[in-house]
């Protein structure tokens, strides 16, 4: 568990607008980020993202 912190946040509002993302996805994108881990997902509005793993 990873708390929202405002430096998330304010990551998570530029990627979103960046990439055109909806905010929750900007969000998981942006903790990730933050904590440098890969996100591993199925979203397909995340899989040419940098660091994301795209499983179908």
């Amino acid at each position: 568990m990873v708390h929202l912190t405002e430096s998330i946040a304010l990551l998570a509002a530029d990627v979103s607008m960046q990439h055109g993302l909806a905010m929750a996805d900007a969000i998981v994108y942006a903790t990730a980020k933050d904590q440098k881990a890969e996100v591993t997902t199925g979203d397909a509005d995340l899989k040419d993202l940098p660091g994301v793993v795209y499983i179908t």
